[in-house]
């Protein structure tokens, strides 16, 4: 039997809209067990490639724990519980964001910010004295 593969899980269970940390801790505790399955084999005195076959085998086939883990709501994440409100909740949080992203990214890239001021500022100065120029020109001819 091949060696199970624990990133179809991942990705079955992402899609079943499992929350993540459930998925992470999960594949971590496989991954683990498949590893003690496998010293105790080579601890027994099994070649490295016939402990891996072992170990797969006793493993199990893992479509049989992601059934078992979309059989269980109290591990999807909120949005798959509660869509309706995720619908609500998801808008509204996107639109009281959107004011105080400018004021992150001002502060995130504080240095380009003032170098774009201060480029405003002495733009401002030389149209203003262009414009008195002019008028002083206007106003003596």
């Amino acid at each position: 039997m091949p060696e199970p593969d624990f990133k179809q899980l991942r990705s079955t269970l992402l899609q079943a809209g499992i929350a993540p940390r459930h998925v992470r801790r999960t594949v971590i505790e496989l991954e683990e067990h498949l590893e003690d399955l496998i010293d105790a084999e080579i601890a027994a005195g099994s070649d490295i490639a016939i402990a891996r076959e072992n170990a797969g085998r006793e493993m199990g086939n893992l479509s049989d724990v992601a059934v078992a883990m979309c059989a269980c709501p109290e591990l999807q994440c909120w949005a798959y519980r509660y869509p309706r409100f995720a619908l609500l909740i998801y808008p509204l949080t996107c639109m009281a964001l959107l004011p105080v992203l400018p004021v992150i990214a001002s502060v995130t890239h504080a240095q380009q910010v003032v170098r774009w001021s201060a480029c405003l500022l002495f733009g401002g100065f030389v149209t203003a004295a262009m414009f008195l120029c002019l008028q002083l020109a206007i106003a003596l001819t």
